[in-house]
């Protein structure tokens, strides 16, 4: 027995006026008085999202009452905007089930709170391609996991505009290009991992600005020039691992200012000159590694 249900012309009108309403509210939100994007509120960066992600996401089922929560359609958009990049071409990656048909809080890696993107976590996922800029968007991010991935390019100066970012995870990919100024900018970062990858170039100084950084790793690259004195300033740092680069000159005596430090790791570099007796200053410091240098003195 075949049952059919019809709905009324005038109902089916007022659905999907109701509907297309909603999207223009969106749209109104997201959008300035000129007709541009107004992502820049959010300290946005990047290419601007074009309508066709805005409507996806604002479709009702990967963002709930989107009218009322645009900052999370905006974290849609910006992922969707994301996704092939970062998935790149390779038949081995593992897909993720980011889609419009999906509810957002449900796609892979992501985390949601105070109706916003707050955590993105794809650590091993295989990817290939490179690291989006358009992740700079992601302005409620704290946690940014791409480790153990096969990601190319350089690392995006955008990224620096997460100001909220207290761990960036980007190790054991094949990352390439200078490690950007800009991740100075992140004043809350806790975690700095950037080793085993490709990265080349000299340590921004700026780095010591990370007034609440605990972890900072840059080993196994292809780094170069001196260690930056501005290290020293990092008062919360408990593991510093520079080992297995290319570093030159003396080894800063600004260190030894390190009173929370654990771990130093400068083995495998072409450091020179003597060991600053300051770092005899360091009365938490477990582990000292400075062999496979060209270190002189006693």
């Amino acid at each position: 027995m075949n049952i059919m249900l019809s709905m009324p012309t005038r109902a089916i009108r007022t659905t999907t006026a109701l509907a297309l309403a909603s999207v223009i509210a969106v749209s109104m939100l997201l959008t300035g008085a000129d007709g541009a994007t107004a992502f820049n509120t959010d300290a946005s960066v990047g290419a601007p999202h074009s309508s066709q992600f805005t409507a996806q996401c604002s479709n009702g089922v990967a963002v709930l009452d989107p009218a009322n929560n645009p900052g999370l359609v905006a974290d849609c958009a910006t992922l969707l905007t994301a996704k092939p990049t970062l998935e790149g071409s390779s038949a081995d990656v593992r897909r993720m089930n980011w889609s419009p048909d999906i509810q957002i809080s449900d796609w892979d890696g992501i985390t949601i709170e105070n109706n916003r993107v707050s955590s993105l976590r794809l650590r091993g996922y295989l990817l290939n391609g490179t690291i989006p800029p358009e992740l700079g968007n992601l302005s409620n991010l704290t946690t940014l996991d791409l480790y153990e991935n096969e990601l190319t390019g350089e690392i995006p100066s955008e990224l620096g505009n997460l100001s909220n970012l207290t761990s960036l995870w980007l190790g054991r990919n094949q990352l390439t290009g200078e490690i950007p100024k800009e991740l100075g900018n992140l004043v809350n970062l806790e975690v700095l991992i950037l080793f085993g990858n490709q990265l080349t170039g000299a340590i921004p100084p700026e780095l010591g600005n990370l007034a609440n950084l605990m972890y900072l790793y840059l080993n196994w690259n292809d780094l170069t020039g001196e260690i930056p004195p501005q290290l020293g300033n990092l008062a919360n740092l408990s593991a510093l691992d520079l080992r297995g680069n290319q570093l030159t000159g003396a080894i800063p005596p600004e260190l030894g200012n390190l009173a929370n430090l654990v771990t130093l790791r400068l083995q495998n570099n072409q450091l020179t000159g003597e060991i600053p007796p300051e770092l005899g200053d360091l009365a938490n410091l477990v582990d000292l590694y400075l062999h496979d240098n060209q270190l002189t003195g006693a």
